[in-house]
């Protein structure tokens, strides 16, 4: 009777391992797979390494009820025959809901279409022969818009398998929407025959490509805001937010280009960031999109905090990653209540803002807007149709403007006089005072009002004091402004020549005066990477161009001086261009000052090259400011 039961038990192992591999092999993917795609092979758990197989698909990009290919194989050089499978379209927002439905297998033999939550949403295996790398014909449905990727579980074997083999992104858009996305090939295996997925026919090139699905609207049905101005119609702004009115129900969209890390929009009842309810649209690091909502606080930490705002007023309906644009499109309560604040988007009017920057300050925080940031220039109806405006950037341009006069201009030539022209138009004077010192007072005095009346501009156009981000500007621009302010008060009180403190003066006031100068310098460069600005990149040049004339110019007027004044003595120069720092008790020789020194005819004359040159640069920077954003302007000069 033993041989029996052990016979016995033998058989009922093999047909249960026959069982287990008929449903895996023989039918398919049970239907429990359906949303885990989970294969039910008792305790064996899925492969942890990396998978050795890859689904591709035909474009980037499909049109509503439109198809593409999909295929399912091993990378090229690496080919591996496929046992089962379980593949279908998922969203990328909501990843449990199974989108469109397969029309076309390669083999009936050994692939068939299934049902899990809607008719032939599902593909997977007919037969436990090994297959070739496969591709399958899937359609598009006709009422969803954002981002799909195919999912799939891949086993090799019974004991062998590897979940959540993905796709790239793929982007359902618009029936009238142009897609030119290149095919891509197929897995090569040893028995792949499959002819390789179809590109999508597109326009042809003369026609000019639709706009994004963000401003399709804008003139018409959607109220929209861009930055930089004027981009809406172009359809080529950094960051866009589009809001579409029907009934009761408030419709939002938000897109930035630019690889950005977030995309948000704000309302205000100002122009001014702080005391406003946020909505983020965040790029998580799996590529997926997340909506949240956040309260922002005016110049106080944490200055943005999605904890003190309700996360339940906002639904988030699509979201794509494409080609480095971040898109989102959700919905927001008509009424609702953040921070004890009521905002009533059909019966209030508020600024709007929208940002974008390239980094997360922490999980829970947006990090600075160094991609985009604008604002309304008024309150504003949301149910209003039509682009709306930015605020005037009038004080921001005034303040750069006179910046650079003050810095680049009339600190450089005053700098210039008191240093090498002491000893030039001796016998004439303005004003009662030298030549050289009354035109040093007057370039000193314009540089002192410029840079007063640009930093009061500043502070009525930021509210008050506001940094920027990483960027030090703030930071070195309100040190530059201390230096500025007090060195013609110490000027004021400067004692008298000959006296023991006068060279202690001198040095301070010199000391002060050029670090002032080379700060303002500085901090103009810094300026060039203010998202603000909206400065173009290679302005940095022109700074630098100004930079290296400056220095030049200095050293060859200090050798103009030494070879003038020097003084051979036991084969030491007695004269230096500073000595004056000294005070008249501790100069080494006397120098004779009823004639202009030797050379002053060539020092006049690099004068008169170096002030036109001097303000050409400052003009030049000037004009950039006023007329920026102009790297549109600059690209179709240079044929970009």
């Amino acid at each position: 009777m033993l041989p029996r039961k052990r016979s016995a038990m033998l058989l009922s192992f093999v047909v249960a391992m026959v069982i287990h591999q008929t449903e895996q092999y023989g039918s398919g993917a049970p239907s429990g797979a359906c949303i885990d795609q989970t294969p039910r092979h008792e305790s064996i758990p899925a492969q942890s390494s990396t998978p050795p197989y890859i689904i591709l698909t035909s474009t980037a990009q499909v049109r509503q009820g439109d198809t593409l290919q999909v295929t399912v194989g091993s990378p090229a050089g690496a080919p591996l025959p496929i046992g089962g499978f379980i593949l279908q379209a998922r969203q990328i927002q909501n990843p449990d809901v199974i989108v469109g439905k397969f029309v076309g297998v390669p083999d009936t033999t050994m692939t068939h279409v299934t049902t899990c939550s809607n008719p032939n949403d599902t593909v997977t295996h007919s037969s436990p022969e090994d297959k070739p790398a496969m591709t399958f014909q899937w359609q598009a449905p006709t009422d969803f818009l954002g981002g799909i990727e195919f999912r799939a579980t891949v086993a090799q074997s019974y004991a062998t398998f590897w979940k959540n083999v993905e796709s790239p992104l793929v982007e359902v858009v618009t029936p009238d929407t142009v897609t030119s996305a290149p095919a891509a090939a197929a897995p090569a295996t040893t028995r792949a025959t499959q002819p390789p997925p179809v590109i999508m026919e597109s326009k042809p090139k003369q026609e000019a490509a639709p706009l994004d699905v963000v401003y399709q609207g804008c003139a018409d049905t959607k109220l929209c805001f861009g930055v930089p101005q004027n981009c809406v119609t172009k359809g080529d702004c950094k960051a866009v937010l589009a809001v579409f009115v029907s009934g009761d129900r408030y419709t939002f969209e938000l897109q930035a280009v630019g690889n950005p890390k977030y995309v948000a929009a704000g309302l205000s009842t100002d122009n001014k960031m702080g005391d406003d309810s946020a909505m983020e649209c965040v790029r998580n690091d799996n590529g997926r999109v997340s909506l949240f909502t956040s309260w922002t606080y005016s110049k106080v930490d944490p200055y943005v905090s999605r904890s003190d705002s309700p996360q339940e007023i906002v639904q988030l309906q699509e979201s794509s990653v494409i080609d480095g644009k971040l898109y989102c499109k959700f919905r927001r309560d008509v009424v609702s209540v953040v921070q004890g604040k009521t905002f009533d988007l059909a019966n209030s009017m508020y600024n709007l803002m929208v940002v974008a920057g390239s980094e997360m300050k922490d999980a829970n925080r947006v990090g600075f807007h160094d991609l985009a940031y604008e604002a309304t220039g008024t309150p504003m109806s949301l149910a209003t149709v039509g682009t709306a405006a930015a605020s005037s950037k009038l004080l921001l341009k005034l303040h750069g403007s006179f910046m650079l006069l003050a810095w680049l201009g009339t600190a450089s030539l005053g700098i210039l006089l008191a240093r090498y022209f002491r000893q030039t138009w001796v016998g004439k004077q303005l004003g009662g005072k030298d030549i050289w010192f009354a035109y040093h007072r007057i370039f000193m005095v314009l540089t002192w009002l410029l840079t007063v009346v640009g930093f009061i501009l500043i502070l009525i156009e930021v509210g008050g004091w506001s940094t920027t981000g990483d960027n030090p500007h703030a930071i070195t621009g309100i040190v530059t402004v201390i230096m500025c302010f007090i060195q013609p008060i110490g000027a004021y009180f400067r004692p008298h020549p000959g006296t023991k403190t006068r060279p202690i003066f001198n040095w301070a006031h010199w000391l002060l005066g050029n670090s002032a100068h080379i700060l303002g310098i500085v901090t103009i460069f810094f300026a060039v990477y203010l998202q603000k600005a909206e400065l173009p990149s290679w302005s940095v040049y022109i700074l630098a161009a100004f930079v290296a004339f400056h220095v030049i110019m200095h050293l060859v007027l200090t050798l103009t001086v030494c070879v003038s004044d020097g003084r051979i003595s036991n084969g030491r120069i007695n004269a230096f261009p500073m000595k004056d720092m000294l005070g008249q008790t501790r100069q080494a020789t006397q120098v004779d000052r009823s004639t202009d020194a030797p050379f002053s005819r060539f020092r006049r004359l690099l004068l008169g090259v170096y002030t036109p040159v001097v303000l050409i640069f400052a003009i030049a920077m000037v004009c950039l400011v006023a007329l920026a954003p102009i790297t549109e302007v600059y690209d179709t000069i240079m044929g970009a």
